[in-house]
């Protein structure tokens, strides 16, 4: 897996040698997009590591973290922390001639290389996210794709993806960290399940968020650009209407006069006109042969003075003609001025009070891109390219024709009955400052908060699965002190009992005699069935058990009920302990426990009756001998059998009472 990985990484690294190769034959190599170059240094990181070299590996990915926090911060940092001119002042010395949108890369490429760096250097461990880290390095990519669409990439102000090879170069060093990683989480794949899903969901929520804030970001900064436009061309058709009032009482100011006014009137009436309104470019007084005779200012207009306008102005003469012939208001329309340049001439006519006949015509020359450059002197020409249109002519622009952003406002004006365009189009930087960090600010929390909820889930899981396995060992530890005791129990019963009877057997017996030392009377019995080795020889030890399990318990019911300790001794043996019982008692309790199994009708092999043979010794005072008074107890048992079996003898007066008595 991991020379697949390391060829994997190997292919992505050619990609970006490629692009670096076509960048520096198409410029110089002072000017290099640093975009390939932050995606080589990574992966030249990954590579290292991948094969073994951890320090220098971590080096280079550590070279390529600062650059990418550094560009990460101008995303974050709002315009007044740090002014967008100030991010493109320190990054001048290392690159002179490429502008802030151009030698930072674009916000989801960073966030990719970052996270990609910063996997490769914790390495693959499932407790540090290395499998989150992945899985959102997945998504930034795949809405790298969705942000390279022709249709979600034609008006974006800032750059979002990558172009198409560095993104397969993305992919390719994506691919290798999963193929190098795969095998460690395969083995903790049950733990990874919990911690991974939730925050993955919270990483596809925050870029879905993030997608949604621009968008609205964009719109609100197109509104804005909107109205701006909008705004001009109010202030612009304000001033047309403002300067026409301001001509038409220039021109009624000559009908009291008889004569055409002197230069010096003219000039004396001419002066606050021009002064308030610096687009015209004269203000002249023309007679009824169409000839200049009257013009301000003169050190502009000399050349033109005395010029018959019928003959060197042909487009304006029917214009000319309204306020010279039917002292009417004329207009021309745009036309190309004496002075040069677009622009629109006004003539009104000025009236002779005696005959009320025109005597020539005030003639105010406005040119267009004055206009739009005096109109505009608020405005940042160097940010803001402006132009005003007629049809497909351009009749004046104003600002930078490079470094422009994606948007464009146009406004109709109608000025003087003609139909013309306003457009103006915002630089790149202008948008860049007058955009909001929120969106980009959001989806970095999204993402943070991501991390810590997965390392936080799997802390969890893993707290979890460790209380689990400590409830699980203190389980089968208390089922196995459990199985002791039980057993403890099972083999300090089968030390005091017998195994056959479940009777005590010999050893509790004796201590049950040895705790009687204070207790007189004190009687003691032995039993012993009469003739066993024939069962065991003619009807087997299956049989002879059954008997002796059989003996036992009545053996039990009898003594215990009179309150004494019914035993098996051994073999075909039985003892019992009867503390309190004198002679007389004891007797016949034996005797009852004769009967007792002589009428169970429990058969030899020929038919006779099982029977048993007791013997007895009661001690009245004294100490406790326990051999001794055993030994009593067997020799009156011997008695009892040597008088012909099934019957009970008492040591202490030797009787003995028959079977039937």
């Amino acid at each position: 897996m991991i020379r697949i990985a390391i060829a994997l990484t190997c292919l992505a690294l050619g990609m970006v040698g490629i692009v670096l190769l076509g960048e520096y034959q198409a410029r110089d190599a002072i000017s290099l997009d640093p975009q390939p170059l932050l995606i080589l240094l990574v992966g030249m990181g990954q590579l290292i590591r991948l094969m073994g070299q951890s320090t220098l590996g971590r080096l280079l990915l550590t070279g390529a973290l600062l650059p990418l926090a550094v560009a990460l911060l101008s995303y974050l940092l709002p315009e007044y922390w740090v002014s967008l001119a100030t991010w493109e002042h320190l990054a001048h010395p290392l690159f002179p001639s490429i502008s802030l949108d151009g030698w930072r890369p674009s916000l989801l490429t960073v966030l990719g290389l970052i996270l990609l760096a910063a996997n490769a250097w914790l390495g693959r461990s499932p407790s540090l996210g290395s499998p989150l880290l992945l899985g959102t390095i997945t998504l930034l990519l795949i809405m790298q794709c969705v942000e390279s669409l022709p249709y979600a990439s034609a008006n974006q102000v800032l750059r979002y993806a990558a172009p198409l090879m560095q993104q397969l170069a993305l992919w390719g060093l994506l691919i290798a960290q999963t193929v190098a990683f795969l095998p460690t989480w395969y083995a903790e794949r049950g733990n990874l399940h919990r911690p991974l899903w939730p925050a993955l969901a919270l990483v596809g929520i925050s870029l879905l968020f993030w997608h949604q804030q621009k968008g609205l970001e964009d719109r609100s900064l197109r509104a804005d650009m909107h109205e701006q436009n909008r705004q001009l061309a109010g202030r612009f058709s304000q001033e047309i209407h403002d300067h026409l009032a301001a001509m038409r009482r220039f021109a009624n100011s000559w009908n009291l006069l008889d004569t055409p006014p002197t230069s010096a009137q003219w000039t004396h009436q001419a002066e606050p006109y021009h002064r308030d309104f610096r687009y015209f470019l004269n203000i002249a007084f023309i007679n009824l042969d169409s000839r200049i005779i009257r013009v301000h200012p003169m050190n502009l207009n000399r050349q033109v003075l005395g010029e018959r306008l019928f003959d060197v102005q042909p487009e304006g003469r029917e214009a000319l003609s309204q306020a010279l012939f039917h002292g009417r208001e004329g207009h021309t329309g745009i036309v190309e001025l004496l002075q040069g340049g677009p622009g629109i001439i006004h003539y009104l006519p000025v009236i002779s009070t005696d005959d009320n006949r025109p005597m020539g015509a005030a003639a105010m020359v406005v040119s267009l891109p004055v206009l739009v450059g005096t109109l505009f002197d608020e405005i940042d020409t160097k940010r803001v390219f402006l132009e005003l249109r007629q049809g497909e002519t351009t009749l004046a622009s104003l600002g930078p024709t490079t470094g422009l952003g994606p948007w464009q406002y146009q406004t109709s004006l109608d000025v003087v009955g003609h139909s013309l365009k306003l457009i103006t189009r915002p630089s790149r930087a202008l948008l860049l400052e007058r955009r909001a960090r929120l969106p980009v600010v959001s989806l970095a929390i999204g993402l943070t908060l991501a991390y810590l909820l997965y390392l936080v889930l799997y802390a969890y899981r893993h707290l979890a699965l460790q209380h689990r396995a400590l409830h699980r060992s203190n389980a089968e530890l208390r089922n196995e002190v459990q199985a002791r005791a039980k057993l403890q129990q099972e083999i300090e019963w089968l030390a005091r009992h017998d195994e056959l009877t479940a009777l005590p057997n010999r050893r509790l017996f004796m201590e049950t005699l040895k705790a009687q030392t204070k207790q007189r009377p004190l009687s003691v019995m032995i039993c012993d069935v009469d003739h066993f080795k024939q069962i065991n020889d003619h009807q087997g030890h299956l049989i002879g058990d059954r008997y002796l399990k059989h003996l036992g318990e009545v053996g039990r019911d009898v003594v215990e009920e009179a309150g004494g300790l019914f035993a098996r001794y051994g073999g075909e043996e039985f003892v019992a302990c009867l503390p309190a019982c004198n002679a007389r008692t004891a007797q016949d309790i034996a005797e009852r426990l004769r009967e007792r199994i002589q009428a169970e009708n429990l058969q030899h092999h020929d038919g006779r009756r099982l029977t048993v043979s007791i013997g007895l010794a009661t001690l009245e005072n004294g100490p406790l001998d326990i051999a001794t008074l055993m030994q009593v107890a067997d020799e009156a048992l011997y008695r009892a059998k040597a008088s012909g079996r099934d019957r009970v003898v008492c040591a202490s007066n030797g009787t003995s009472l028959e079977a039937g008595r």
